[in-house]
């Protein structure tokens, strides 16, 4: 007869068990329930909404009538007296809440607030929320978490480039809302690795502006901005604004490994002595296509 796993292996196996099979297997066996709160829980993706917790490739949908699960292509319903709210409680606390350590790669949170007496704090690397719901996410991810290594979200007004664990992430991605402009001002406060604009038709980015705020003062850049846009016509319109600034600047950039877009312009804007800017466009094949101007701080002339 086999011997019984220690319990710094049984600790390893269940540490790394995909989530979804874990809580399946824990939810059988009283015996492993007594362990299991102090063993740290690993996600791929969890995702919350009103009406829905997907943890992993399983989808929990909730209303007032019923629980929905799905999982590889199969759907299992339960039914409540339970209110909704109760039902997301309940989910909550069975998967989650106490918990010693609760690990996520990805989290994407759509909700203004949990639950009441939901105790619940999650060690992310990437976060993705709407502006509006991103102070509700931040009060339930632990602080060891930031910087984060990327943070996608929609702006609602300027003060959220002044946030620092905005401006802390390695990677911030912002999709603009209609009549937005982005100014120099605050793309100054901006010091992430990498910052990607989603582009909106009506609005503006001062990226020329920052551009030249950089030659004037000499300052070494150190962040690249992207920025995207499935109308390739607005794509076409912010390189002509390049090349009436920067026309003395056109390149081939034959140092670089891309594939551009043929016709396209391309800078090298030199900073300082020792950097200088890469301006140019290329196909986005990342979320159903569509083009990007890559704004990117190398150095050397």
């Amino acid at each position: 007869m086999p011997l019984p796993l220690s319990y710094p292996s049984l600790r390893c196996v269940l540490e790394h068990l995909e989530a979804v099979k874990r809580a399946h297997i824990i939810g059988r066996s009283m015996g492993l329930r007594k362990i299991d709160k102090l063993i740290p829980f690993c996600l791929e993706d969890l995702y919350l909404n009103r009406d829905q917790i997907t943890v992993n490739r399983l989808i929990i949908k909730y209303d007032k009538d019923k629980v929905e699960f799905k999982l590889n292509g199969k759907t299992f319903n339960r039914k409540g007296l339970e209110s909704q709210e109760d039902k997301m409680k309940k989910l909550i606390n069975f998967y989650f809440c106490g918990k010693s350590i609760i690990n996520v790669n990805w989290l994407g949170w759509n909700l203004y607030s949990l639950p009441d007496s939901v105790d619940l704090k999650i060690r992310v690397n990437s976060l993705g929320a709407l502006y509006s719901c991103f102070n509700a996410a931040i009060t339930f991810i632990d602080p060891r978490s930031f910087p984060l290594k990327t943070l996608i979200t929609s702006i609602a007004n300027t003060s959220t480039y002044d946030d620092q664990v905005v401006k802390s992430a390695e990677t911030f991605n912002l999709t603009l809302i209609n009549y937005q402009i982005v100014t120099v001002e605050s793309l100054k406060k901006l010091n992430n690795k990498k910052v990607v604009f989603n582009y909106c038709s009506s609005s503006r980015i001062e990226m020329v502006s920052l551009i030249k705020y950089y030659i004037e003062t000499k300052k070494a850049v150190e962040t690249t901005f992207m920025i995207s846009s499935n109308i390739k016509f607005f794509i076409e319109f912010m390189l002509i604004e390049f090349e009436l600034a920067f026309g003395d600047f056109l390149c081939d950039l034959d140092d670089v490994n891309e594939r551009f877009i043929p016709g396209w312009p391309k800078f090298s804007i030199p900073i300082n002595n020792d950097s200088r800017i890469q301006v140019y466009a290329i196909e986005n094949p990342e979320e159903g296509g569509g083009w990007k101007i890559v704004l990117k701080p190398v150095l050397g002339l």
